[in-house]
């Protein structure tokens, strides 16, 4: 093409089916597929496919003489048949993304592609907008100017007329049919910097077989906390699309509880594989969890909690929690336990940091407001979590030992599914 041609935009649509013609005028085919290079923000157009009658053909961009009512070749090209295996860091865009769902990574959602817009500049053709909108779908059937011409006619303010469904291709990554390695790694960074809520449901929207591709990307980090967010039912099924090492890894990165429940879903056989793969101080507490009902405040607790000695200060408190603070979901405040593990007191985070450094915790701790047993029920501790306006309930055993605590938004989430 000539690079001396005006920037400007083209949609995808007005392309596909265009007659590709020799540089004599001889008609080849039909152009039905362009191949992107990835890489960059906006990748460029490295090849184009054509078909005739019921073979295709792929020539390489710079092929491409110039593009009026037809896509006309340099002299002296020789087409060939495209690779039989889908290449790695390039991307058909008929076949691979146009009416496929993608992850919308600024919008947090899942949308469809109906078409796409480029960038035509220097000669190069570069994808720079996904047109997610209905505009996009009329367009590419072909029905653009009658729709456009019968709303401008009975709704000439309509919304519709005015603006455009685009998304800038830099803020979205296809979650479907990706071989290459390149766009696995560039999916898995994108998606990473999703809240773990949105992406969890984004993986419920999504059909079997996407969510497992989706799944299959992510790091193991990113999928546990992702799985925090969702069902143990679901939890549970895409753990069963990994292998068992990388399910483990990613049991013993949820919450304990968590990972519990999700276990609790599996035959006793597969509980026990996974368990054994996991890191022994992991599983004993996973395991430990699923003894008792789901709904119960065992089932519902969790393990992870900052436990100090009444002798302790202020200052080491404030340090453990630093220390511990990736590692732990939630810091509500410090349980401080005698040399048995018996609840003595609570410490709020408010008492920490308003109180004196050197200030041992047995002088400012105050008596937690209740406790419940392991076998307590589920409305017994929301109970509890209500009348004293707790953000967590403390478990203990019958000598008091401190065994965990449920958190409140275990309860809310508990509640919220039994509706």
């Amino acid at each position: 093409m000539p690079e001396n041609e005006n920037p400007h935009f083209l949609f995808f649509s007005s392309l596909l089916g265009k007659k590709v013609v020799g540089a004599d005028g001889r008609e080849l085919g039909r152009l039905a597929d362009l191949v992107i290079a990835t890489g960059e923000p906006y990748p460029p157009v490295e090849s184009l496919v054509f078909k005739a009658r019921k073979e295709s053909f792929q020539l390489p961009w710079s092929a491409v003489e110039e593009m009026n009512g037809t896509v006309r070749l340099k002299p002296d090209v020789q087409p060939e048949p495209p690779p039989a295996a889908p290449v790695s860091d390039r991307i058909r865009l008929t076949e691979e993304i146009l009416d496929r769902q993608i992850v919308d990574v600024e919008g947090a959602k899942l949308v469809r592609v109906n078409d796409l817009h480029f960038l035509v500049l220097k000669g190069a053709l570069r994808v720079a907008h996904v047109d997610v909108g209905f505009r996009g779908l009329v367009r590419r059937l072909g029905w653009e100017r009658v729709v456009d011409g019968a709303i401008s006619l009975f709704r000439p303010g309509a919304s519709y007329l005015k603006t455009e469904s685009f998304l800038s291709w830099k803020l979205v990554q296809p979650i479907d049919s990706a071989p290459g390695r390149v766009r696995i790694e560039v999916a898995q960074r994108v998606l990473a910097t999703l809240h773990p809520a949105d992406l969890a449901e984004i993986m419920e929207e999504l059909d079997r077989h996407q969510r497992e591709v989706l799944f299959g990307r992510l790091d193991v980090e990113t999928a546990a906390e992702a799985l925090e967010q969702t069902s143990p039912e679901l939890v549970t099924a895409l753990l069963e699309t990994v292998p068992p090492e990388k399910a483990a890894d990613i049991l013993e990165e949820m919450a304990p509880d968590q990972a519990a429940d999700a276990l609790s879903e599996l035959p006793r056989e597969q509980q026990q594989e996974l368990l054994q793969a996991m890191e022994k101080p992991e599983a004993e507490e996973v395991e430990e969890l699923l003894e008792y009902p789901a709904r119960s405040a065992g089932g519902l607790m969790t393990p992870d909690l900052v436990e100090l000695r009444p002798e302790a200060t202020v200052a080491e408190a404030l340090a453990e929690i630093r220390r511990r603070a990736d590692e732990l979901p939630f810091i509500y405040e410090v349980f401080v336990v005698d040399t048995g593990g018996v609840l003595k007191g609570i410490c709020t985070l408010k008492d920490l940091v308003v109180g004196d450094p050197a200030t041992s915790l047995g002088r400012i701790m105050r008596e937690a407001p209740a406790t419940v047993a392991a076998d307590a029920g589920l409305k017994e501790v929301a109970r509890a979590a209500t009348k004293y306006n707790l953000l967590s309930v403390p478990v203990v055993d019958a000598d008091g030992a401190l065994r965990g605590m449920v958190t409140v938004d275990d309860i809310l989430a508990e509640v919220v599914d039994a509706r």
